[in-house]
């Protein structure tokens, strides 16, 4: 059967007194892997540990939530000393109690996980597809197999898996239509790829190479009311550029703070008196208020220069020079999202987008957002940066927010 590796990234879950300690090797998605809770007594007395039989730890998955009980492993009682359900430990002192887990086998990408007791803090680690990878041994993934068997039995990656390893969503991903001034639909497609080996020798050398990207975006204005249904207008947008999610974070306050900064072309793919582009040098930092998995505030402004852009020199009095953007939601619940543009010249226009996961209205049966827009100002297409067309408000679907 085959199976994803998953790279558990991070060293450890903090329970308020207690450490959840993941594996250290690769393990299988789907598979039953061993964590153990390391118990600690920093205190000058002897300390009496009721030993809990299941530990339960929420894990966030491409903004979907999931919870998933671990086990105790009733074979680690001699070691950890929980036969009885109780142990003591000596002051100065910890113990080791094992648990096992089995992995979900539809999770996949990079995924959060926070002990549900306590203010926990959370631990990061990658699960690739399972369809990406195949297991030489088809009973290798079994329930009976133990960890470190599942571990040593996880094969290399093929090309085609690496490929997927370094792709990743980058802006949001939606189709959703709607109709004021005629029916429309818009869908956007966002992608990037890492173009350096983040575990190989070059990027661990220069950790700045990780962090670089060539990204796509192309969103598409759909004319449903017209003869053949043409499509208005299509933006294609490549960029290259630098990205750091997270380059500083508080040790005891939610905060967090980002960068991206690069270069970048957008342009309609016409000609003649209906070309439209331009190329951009940008940088983008950002702002994270609030803790994962919890509600959250982020800010991040787009700040550009134009480089190039001859076929609408006016383009900066109906865009300006900075897209300003603030996002506030939770993981599994709803999620607005607000960009504001400025002209020098010709007032502003505004997008909002606010969605809500499917899955938490479908008992987990629907994979992506219901998702509503509101567009409002000059130049939602690049064919149409110079003009005010009729607010848009729109509804569908949203894989990616």
């Amino acid at each position: 059967m085959a199976a994803a590796a998953a790279c558990l990234c991070a060293a450890r879950i903090a329970l308020g007194g207690e450490l959840l300690l993941p594996p250290t090797e690769d393990v299988a998605a789907g598979s039953i892997v061993r964590m153990d809770l390391l118990v600690t007594n920093d205190g000058g007395q002897p300390l009496r540990y009721a030993v809990r039989d299941v530990l339960r730890v929420r894990l966030i998955a491409n903004d979907q939530a999931f919870q998933v009980d671990l086990q105790r492993d009733p074979d680690s009682a001699s070691e950890a000393g929980a036969d009885t359900g109780e142990i003591e430990i000596a002051p100065q002192a910890f113990r080791r109690i094992a648990y096992r887990v089995r992995l979900p086998l539809d999770v996949h990408g990079i995924i959060m996980a926070r002990g549900q007791d306590g203010d926990a803090r959370a631990v990061m680690f990658k699960v690739l597809p399972a369809d990406q990878v195949a297991q030489p041994d088809a009973q290798a993934g079994a329930a009976s197999a133990s960890p470190a068997a599942t571990a040593s039995t996880s094969p290399l990656l093929t090309r085609e898996s690496a490929f997927a390893a370094a792709l990743s969503a980058y802006e949001p991903v939606y189709f959703s239509a709607g109709s004021h001034g005629g029916a429309n639909a818009k869908f956007q497609l966002s992608l990037k790829y890492r173009l350096f080996n983040e575990n190989a020798g070059l990027a661990r050398r220069i950790p700045a190479l990780a962090h670089l990207y060539l990204g796509y975006t192309q969103s598409s204005l759909w004319d449903l009311e017209s003869r053949s249904n043409p499509f208005r207008d299509t933006s294609y947008q490549p960029r290259l550029f630098y990205a750091d999610n997270d380059v500083w974070h508080g040790e005891t306050q939610p905060v967090r703070l980002s960068a991206e900064f690069g270069l970048g072309h957008e342009s309609n793919g016409r000609g003649g008196d209906e070309s439209r582009s331009i190329n951009i040098a940008y940088v983008r930092p950002g702002l994270t208020l609030g803790r994962t998995g919890k509600w959250q505030v982020t800010f991040a402004p787009k700040i550009y220069t134009y480089l190039d852009k001859e076929d609408n020199p006016d383009i900066a009095e109906y865009r300006g020079y900075v897209d300003y953007s603030a996002t506030i939601g939770k993981a599994d619940r709803w999620q607005l999202t607000g960009l504001l543009r400025e002209g020098t010249g010709e007032g502003w226009s505004v997008q909002m987008d606010l969605s809500y996961p499917l899955r938490s209205v479908a008992i987990g049966n629907l994979n992506g957002y219901l998702h509503f827009q509101y567009f409002g100002g000059w130049g939602e297409s690049m064919l149409d940066y110079d003009r005010r067309l009729p607010a848009q408000y729109r509804i569908g679907l949203m894989f990616v927010r």
